[in-house]
């Protein structure tokens, strides 16, 4: 990966010449820090406002790609006429055709049953948070004494092992995460919104930190600019930026050069 600002003049002359550029943000690590408890990560006015002018401007379209479930996200960030995905691409949503989701209704189900199992078995395990996010449970153990950390692991893989719906183990940043078996990811759903507009010069920007936006990365880097928030490291993305304080370096960037 080379680094965001060294080739800035680079990218800021591909975003001129493109007809369309169409944005794709993820929430938390990207746009909001990471926290310790998932409600507290809130959007700055000073970022709301960034996506605002670019929501604004007509040569952009603007999509959040989260982990998070899509009601979430969408509450969270409250721009109107924009795209959403959520649930790591399991959720779209488009101003022209509303929500689609991509997870069969046994599979909520099953969840919910899970759910309250490891309520059950986990209510003596200072710090776990398991979250219900309708088509994904997840498991967050940021504030979990490392110790305990094994036995939640190893409660969730009997979990999935014993359902009689396909799931999947995933994870993430200090959590871990039951999902549905699918091939839907965030590198699918961003090409299925692509799909939906005019692709003759539409250049897709990416920018993320997540182990999931690697699926993203790897479907547009041959098509579009990728960018990984942190330091270098293994990414599939083609720059990165160190921390948040850069990506709205990046955003007043090119706010600034579009006005």
């Amino acid at each position: 990966m080379d680094y965001l600002f060294d080739r800035i003049e680079k990218i800021l002359a591909r975003l001129k010449i493109a007809k369309c550029v169409f944005f794709f943000f993820d929430y938390d690590g990207t746009l909001t820090p990471i926290v310790s408890h998932p409600e507290k990560a809130i959007l700055s006015e000073e970022t709301k406002a960034f996506l605002l002018a670019l929501k604004k401007n007509p040569k952009f379209l603007l999509a959040i790609v989260s982990g998070r479930s899509l009601r979430d996200i969408r509450r969270l960030v409250g721009l109107k006429k924009i795209y959403y995905i959520g649930n790591h691409g399991l959720e779209i949503f488009t101003p022209k055709n509303g929500t689609k989701q991509l997870v069969p209704k046994e599979v909520f189900h099953e969840l919910v049953r899970i759910r309250n199992r490891l309520n059950s078995q986990m209510k003596d395990i200072e710090g776990v948070i398991i979250e219900d996010k309708g088509s994904i449970l997840t498991i967050h153990y940021r504030n979990v004494d490392p110790r305990q950390v094994p036995p939640v692991l190893m409660a969730l893989k009997q979990e999935i092992k014993g359902s009689k719906t396909p799931l999947c183990l995933g994870f993430g940043k200090m959590v871990f995460e039951i999902r549905p078996q699918s091939t839907a990811n965030k590198g699918t759903a961003v090409l299925e919104l692509l799909n939906q507009v005019d692709q003759d010069g539409v250049l897709p920007l990416y920018i993320g930190d997540d182990q999931t936006d690697e699926d993203a990365f790897r479907v547009l880097n041959r098509r579009g600019i990728t960018i990984f928030v942190g330091l270098s490291g293994n990414s599939s993305a083609q720059y990165y930026v160190n921390d948040l304080f850069e990506v709205y370096q990046f955003l007043k960037m090119v706010q600034e050069e579009f006005r």
